[in-house]
């Protein structure tokens, strides 16, 4: 099969894998869709490797069913379904609450993992969650980003839709195809924000305005360095777009939560602490590739909630790829603004340069075999 690796620092290129076969308990997916992440672009143009050369890339993953491995059922070949991309031990604390995310062996699909810059890829089984076939496949492949969005907002206290769990082989669209353990207690979090703001008007930054909109947050804010960003915010439903080129005065805004969505080497955490409200939360979404810039004494003088964010959890009723996957089959027709580019496999060095030069109109850049 043809694979988009990557090469070393600054370099991806499409090379010949052999196609997998699926073991015990996992499923070979043909990719008809595979969305370019922004930090697909961070490790890509990190002067130094963080993952080995020639590893398969991409982890926002749609596809079909293609094969069973032993012990595999209620799946049939040909159903289109999107993939969680983590691979943890399932066998410790965080694990059995639904918490892949923090486990300490986790790995991901894309980057420890071969991912979907690819004709195919081999997942567990209980990774797969099932979508609508009216669903195109590059939109379907926004599951993970909007899964990323769900669970940051959920962390930091913003009630939404929980998401339904079902046995294998009995999951409804939307649903995943797994029971994950019970038990979990209701945690406690932060107080509900009225006033949201979002630095960053990416894919993910723009995925947080769609779904806190979808799930009837307050006021929504959201910072736009482009004007292709600020128009798309405003589609999705932003209240407020606040022009990042110009520099944007925040001192004073007083939000009750900020989501970073920016990271890489930025300085938007000093931002991030002007703008919060006395007693409000900042919520980390960013991939950061460096050490951060904090100034302590506003964020003390606040007394500042920090709450980091790592991809998405499963904990009971609240399957995070789940909510994404229900909100892209009931908003999908304007979710389909953000789909900006589509790039054939054969391409992926164009594709990696697209995304990486957001004054082409890019907001996501999908990588099709």
């Amino acid at each position: 099969m043809r694979a988009g690796v990557y090469r070393g620092p600054g370099e991806v290129a499409v090379a010949e894998r052999a196609l997998p076969d699926p073991g015990p308990g996992e499923v070979r997916l043909r990719i008809t869709a595979c969305g370019l992440c922004g930090t697909d672009l961070h490790l890509v143009h990190s002067p130094k490797p963080i993952i080995e050369p020639g590893s398969i890339m991409g982890h926002e993953m749609a596809g079909v069913v293609d094969e069973l491995g032993a012990g595999v059922s209620g799946f049939e070949a040909g159903e289109p379904v999107v993939v969680e991309p983590l691979a943890s031990c399932g066998d410790c604390d965080p694990c059995r609450e639904g918490r892949d995310s923090i486990c300490r062996s986790l790995e991901l699909y894309g980057l420890r993992r071969p991912g979907g810059f690819a004709d195919a890829v081999v997942v567990p089984a209980h990774r797969l969650y099932r979508v609508p076939g009216s669903l195109s496949p590059s939109l379907a492949a926004l599951a993970e980003p909007f899964a990323v969005a769900v669970h940051g907002l959920r962390l930091s206290g913003v009630p939404g839709s929980a998401g339904i769990a079902s046995a294998a082989g009995a999951a409804p669209v939307g649903a995943p195809a797994f029971r994950p353990a019970s038990g979990a207690g209701a945690r406690e979090g932060p107080p509900c924000a009225r006033r949201l703001l979002v630095l960053g008007a990416g894919a993910i930054g723009l995925a947080v305005v769609a779904v806190a909109r979808e799930w009837g947050l307050g006021h929504i804010a959201i910072t736009a360095r482009y004007p292709h960003q600020a128009r798309l915010a405003r589609q999705l439903g932003a209240d407020e777009v606040i022009d990042a080129a110009e520099g944007g005065d925040l001192d004073g805004y007083d939000a009750d939560l900020v989501v970073e969505t920016v990271g890489g080497l930025s300085d938007t955490m000093t931002a991030a602490g002007i703008a919060l409200a006395p007693g409000g939360t900042i919520c980390v979404l960013g991939v950061f590739m460096g050490l951060l810039t904090l100034d302590p004494l506003v964020l003390l003088g606040k007394e500042a909630r920090l709450q980091w964010s790592n991809c998405y959890s499963r904990r009971p009723g609240e399957a995070d790829f789940g909510e994404a996957v229900r909100i892209l089959a009931s908003c999908g027709d304007v979710l389909t603004g953000l789909l900006t580019h589509e790039v054939p496999l054969e391409e992926i060095e164009r594709a990696f340069e697209i995304a990486g030069d957001k004054r082409s109109g890019a907001v996501k850049v999908t990588v099709i075999p």
